[in-house]
């Protein structure tokens, strides 16, 4: 079968199987049995776990007689492709044997899922070719998900996947799983090849999940983000960890610059960071509202456990210095996560620029997560101009005492607005956690 891409377009949008069930129609009448493939996988979909033995059996039947000949007329075997609905849903494929074939697929199936394996034995040469051939033909409308596969080249690398998130023919978001940002003709090709996409110019959001361990430098993902250019529509930027292992490690990027970041996206209003080198320098943006920080350290060493440096010198926290004269004023939400003190040697005048920041007008929600000067942290709270605006002020996992709580209750009126204060009993004598109780809206 041939479609137009006007019915690859449909197809990739048929979520109630109209469109599928009248071409089974069509091709039923002409003796096609595609079209009764279409009809059985359609009902089966719609049973569920409940379909009847006798669908199961039309299904494998048809495919015992017919899929190997389906799939020859796409340059592919038996096992390369899943079918579902009627039509070739997910295929998985060797690049060697890929090349070629990509174009013809696409423009043939509304293939949903694409999975390249790469190994020792030549495929990774093809790989780069393949990535040509990719985007010179585009990527299908009903494309969601796209893989490099390594699991059989190397135990710890695990895949490159770009998952696309689409609204019919629309794409509204990627998300970019992410081995090594400086390997080439991998992961950040990916994301070039989507977001050059034409049904691209309208995303909204972009998110990319780091799999690799220790530092990781983003300055190749920024120059990528930077060659594909600004993107007015985008809405929402998060970058994080991910560990599909289960596994968790030290682990920390270096971004070399959040003011170019932030100037290739004029309409962000969401920007979430996992722990970060950030330098010092001016940073500023018209439109966001929430940013959430992880650390946000600057230091030669990277985050470390302390246990480990015992009475030695230790990594010291600098990265809050980019707030003191931030210009960010419509921000509403900030977040920062201080990781404890195990990673960083936080001290009491890391907060300061923070807290004296001028170009926060539109601040309602603070939070301070895991701050291990939770007593000094209260002291600078109730002097800083941001107080009196605070609807939100959330202290989870601050180490507090008596002495913290005490400053609080003396200084009540410094914040009129508020109506979440978020703390735990931790570290407080009973008598003065009922006090704070009273005395403020707790969350714990």
């Amino acid at each position: 079968m041939t479609f137009s891409p006007d019915d690859l377009v449909a197809l990739a949008s048929d979520e109630t199987d109209t469109v599928r069930l009248r071409l089974a129609r069509t091709l039923l009448q002409q003796g096609d049995p595609r079209g009764a493939l279409i009809e059985v996988q359609c009902a089966l979909a719609r049973s569920g776990t409940q379909a009847p033995s006798r669908l199961r059996e039309e299904e494998a039947a048809l495919l015992a007689a017919h899929e190997a000949s389906w799939l020859s007329e796409l340059g592919l075997l038996p096992g390369d492709a899943v079918f579902k609905r009627g039509f070739v849903d997910r295929v998985t494929l060797d690049t060697r044997r890929a090349r070629g074939v990509y174009a013809r697929l696409v423009r043939r199936e509304p293939v949903r899922s694409l999975s390249l394996l790469v190994d020792f034995t030549g495929s990774e040469e093809s790989l780069p070719r393949l990535l040509e051939e990719i985007r010179e033909a585009g990527l299908p409308a009903s494309l969601e998900q796209l893989i490099i596969d390594r699991k059989n080249y190397w135990e710890v690398i695990l895949d490159d996947e770009l998952q696309l998130q689409r609204q019919g023919a629309r794409m509204l978001g990627l998300a970019l799983d992410l081995q090594d940002a400086a390997r080439p003709h991998a992961g950040l090709e990916l994301l070039d090849l989507a977001l050059r996409d034409s049904e691209a110019a309208r995303l909204e959001t972009l998110e990319v999940n780091l799999l690799a361990r220790g530092e990781s430098s983003l300055e190749t993902l920024l120059q990528t983000l930077e060659r594909v250019g600004p993107r007015p529509s985008l809405r929402d930027w998060r970058l994080s960890f991910s560990s599909p292992s289960g596994k968790e490690w030290i682990r920390w990027v270096q971004l070399g610059s959040l003011a170019r970041l932030l100037s290739l996206y004029p309409k962000l209003q969401t920007l979430v960071l996992p722990m970060a080198e950030l330098p010092a320098e001016h940073v500023a943006h018209p439109e966001l509202r929430e940013l959430s920080l992880h650390w946000s350290g600057l230091t030669p060493c990277g985050p470390s456990d302390l246990s480990q440096w015992k009475p030695a010198p230790v990594p010291k926290g600098g990265g809050l210095q980019l707030l003191r004269d931030a210009r960010l004023p419509r921000l509403q939400r900030l977040h920062i996560d201080f990781q404890y003190a195990w990673y960083i040697a936080w001290t009491p005048e890391d907060l300061v620029p923070l807290l004296e920041a001028e170009g926060l007008p539109a601040l309602r929600q603070l939070e301070l997560h895991n701050c291990a000067s939770g007593d000094a942290l209260c002291r600078e709270l109730v002097r800083t101009k941001h107080a009196s605006r605070l609807e939100v002020l959330d202290l989870t996992g601050a180490t507090l005492s008596d002495e913290g709580a005490l400053v609080l209750l003396r200084h009540r009126e410094r914040f009129p607005r508020l109506q979440r204060l978020g703390c735990g009993p931790w570290g407080l004598s009973e008598a003065l956690w009922t006090e704070l109780r009273s005395q403020y809206p707790v969350d714990t």
